[in-house]
């Protein structure tokens, strides 16, 4: 495959696959290809079995992408910044530092 996707967290959907670079050099115009075949189905009417996530849609659109919109691409990150968002954090009293961790054939990253 050309990693050009992935499913979703829930599976249901699909969005770009960040990894899709090892496609080669021309990754980029596969995804090119893929969205004018996406674009000729809509124009001619033509469904297609394949659902893209929210945030995929609303990037594609120009619209502003929401955290609700992280939701359903990765629920334990749209949990945690919904509950950052919620906390008032000169109650806590603490200064927060924040990480990401990583993982890309094999290999684990913090940054």
């Amino acid at each position: 495959g050309y990693a050009l996707f992935k499913p979703s967290a829930d599976s249901s959907a699909f969005q770009p696959d960040p990894r899709s670079y090892i496609a080669g050099n021309h990754h980029l115009d596969y995804f090119k290809f893929v969205g004018r075949v996406v674009g000729k189905a809509i124009t001619d009417g033509q469904l297609l079995d394949a659902h893209f996530t929210r945030s995929f849609y609303k990037h594609i659109l120009g619209r502003k992408v929401s955290p609700q919109d992280m939701q359903s691409i990765d629920p334990q990150y749209y949990r945690s910044l919904a509950e950052l968002l919620q906390m008032d954090i000169e109650e806590l009293g603490m200064e927060l530092t924040f990480t990401a961790d990583s993982e890309e054939f094999g290999v684990f990253r913090t940054r």
